[in-house]
């Protein structure tokens, strides 16, 4: 007979309230893949494990098999990120990537490399590297991994190799496009030269090698408004972490604390 009870090492992309003290939490396993589980009165004052049921917590989790939802008995931290956590932007772009993970994702559908992608994803946030960095490599990674890798060699329209000029990019077409046929086709955008290289590095580096790349704020903004769009076309829908991260750039800056 199967043990009813088992471990999993995950990482928590989301959670729902349920009834007055329960919480259903979206985990995504190391071996299982994504998989829904109740944790029982995890929101009474006197829970011991309140701490491992938050959106970003990495941990290895006792579970008993549930009729319908696998029940959290026990957990046990793995990795905290306490300065991806004190930083709003961080922790958007953590969200950003966890909700893409729970997005691409089916239950119970097996991921290692995605787990492993995430979890880099969130290490590095955390020891400071320039979240937009993490977030484009993190994309482009996700995409290819899933089977939507985009196009950046040729282009998505009549197959010619790409000059190294400036071009286009059309998310609903597949990737780069050369400028003659980005005239003749509706929702193309102007690609530079720059950000077609840098994409290119970012979709065949790790993220040692592309943590070297450097990104101004111009290209920055361009890179995002692709990957956004390719995204978007791919999920068929807004990503909720992205309109976050646009409202909190808008904030004022804070004030500069008094000697």
């Amino acid at each position: 007979m199967a043990s009813r009870t088992y471990r999993a090492e995950a990482i928590v992309l989301r959670t729902v309230d349920l009834g007055e003290a329960d919480r259903i939490l979206v985990l995504f396993t190391r071996h299982f893949g994504k998989v829904h589980v109740v944790a029982k009165g995890i929101r009474r004052a006197t829970s011991r494990m309140a701490g491992h049921a938050e959106p970003l917590t990495h941990a290895t989790y006792q579970l008993a098999r549930g009729r319908e939802l696998d029940v959290l008995t026990g957990a046990e931290a793995r990795a905290v990120y306490p300065a991806l956590r004190e930083d709003l932007g961080r922790i958007a772009a953590g969200w950003y990537c966890a909700e893409l993970i729970d997005r691409f994702t089916v239950e119970r559908a097996p991921g290692v490399p995605l787990f492993d992608l995430l979890e880099t994803a969130l290490r590095h946030l955390d020891a400071g590297f320039p979240s937009t960095l993490v977030c484009r490599w993190f994309d482009l990674h996700l995409l290819d991994r899933s089977g939507f890798r985009p196009e950046l060699a040729d282009c998505v329209s009549c197959r010619a190799p790409l000059q190294e000029r400036e071009n286009a990019w059309n998310a609903a077409s597949g990737g780069a496009m050369c400028d003659t046929c980005a005239r003749r086709t509706s929702g193309s955008f102007t690609l530079s030269v720059r950000a077609l290289k840098s994409l290119r590095y970012l979709l065949v580096s790790d993220w040692g090698a592309a943590s070297l790349l450097r990104v101004d704020g111009l290209l920055a903004g361009e890179l995002e408004r692709h990957m956004r769009l390719f995204v978007q076309h791919v999920i068929d829908r807004d990503v909720t972490a992205a309109r976050l991260i646009d409202e909190i750039r808008a904030l004022p800056p804070r004030p500069a604390p008094i000697a």
